[in-house]
């Protein structure tokens, strides 16, 4: 009886250091499963946390060599009507200082010739009291002559001067509305091109245009 029972206890304390030790090995192989998979998971989060900081960058990379692209296609745009614009006021300077001159020019060559006109007609007739009248009429006629021709030419140069004054404005109006609307169209392809921008992979991106 005595050794039945120490038989029935031995099986028992068998019986449970095996159970103990059952249970013990399936929470350590459980605890080593869940740990390898958190050690995974935090692996994968790591490499999709790099991805997207490589995709930010190459964003930001596209996003500030367009910048500096635009920049400098604005620039080149306004030194191009500066330069336009100067040249075209050397021009027109140029074209009024030559009329200017030209009119002059004829304008001192019509008078020396009225006033050679006037001294041979003078010396030419013999001042009587009958011809000294028709001397007065002369130089009368002469000196109104002279002050017509003066008065259209200022006045053909004046209407010369406000001529060109005007070409000019309109030039730089008409420069000024080209540049306005490349601008704006070129504003407009840029952001059309934002707008069809597709990043098709998570290790880089490019630009389909529609």
């Amino acid at each position: 009886m005595c050794l039945c029972i120490i038989i029935t206890i031995n099986e028992l304390i068998y019986y449970l250091q095996y159970r103990y030790f059952h249970q013990h090995h399936r929470y350590q192989r459980y605890h080593d499963h869940h740990h390898q998979h958190n050690h995974h998971l935090i692996i994968i989060i790591i490499i999709i946390i790099i991805i997207i900081i490589i995709i930010i960058i190459i964003i930001i990379i596209i996003i500030i060599i367009i910048i500096i692209i635009i920049i400098i296609i604005i620039i080149i745009i306004i030194v191009i009507i500066i330069v336009i614009i100067i040249i075209i006021i050397i021009i027109i300077i140029i074209i009024i200082v030559v009329v200017v001159v030209v009119v002059v020019v004829a304008l001192v060559l019509v008078l020396a010739l009225l006033l050679r006109l006037h001294r041979i007609i003078s010396s030419s007739i013999v001042i009587s009291n009958s011809s000294s009248i028709i001397v007065t009429i002369t130089n009368n006629i002469v000196m109104v002559v002279i002050v017509v021709i003066i008065i259209i030419s200022v006045i053909i140069i004046i209407i010369i001067v406000i001529v060109i004054v005007v070409v000019l404005l309109l030039v730089v109006v008409i420069v000024i509305i080209v540049v306005i609307v490349i601008l704006i169209m070129n504003n407009f392809n840029n952001r059309k091109t934002y707008r069809s921008a597709h990043f098709c992979s998570e290790f880089g991106c490019y630009i389909k245009y529609f």
